[in-house]
């Protein structure tokens, strides 16, 4: 019966939070880029570059261009989480210093 009771409380205690924050989680993710969206929009990007300037790049072998390719994109993925992760301590910062809780 106890057990009931303590699911219950912590339950409705954890939707109480939940509806509490959903404005600053809403904020937090609307603000953070999409970083799949992002990847393809770049990798996407590159191809068409690419593409673009084939007929040099067929002296080239296909496994080179595909490793470079995938470098490139490697790189720019680590750049996009440098920045986010960047803005998210930037926010979670602020958050600190305005005392929410």
């Amino acid at each position: 019966m106890f057990k009931l009771l303590f699911n219950i409380l912590i339950n409705l205690l954890a939707s109480l939070v939940q509806i509490a924050v959903l404005p600053i989680n809403l904020i937090i993710t609307n603000l953070m880029p999409d970083i799949s969206t992002q990847i393809l929009q770049v990798t996407n990007t590159l191809n068409t570059v690419f593409d673009a300037i084939t007929w040099p790049l067929g002296l080239i072998p296909s496994s080179v261009i595909s490793t470079l390719l995938f470098i490139i994109s490697i790189e720019i993925v680590k750049h996009t989480i440098f920045i986010s992760t960047d803005k998210l301590l930037k926010i979670w910062n602020l958050f600190q210093k305005l005392k929410f809780w």
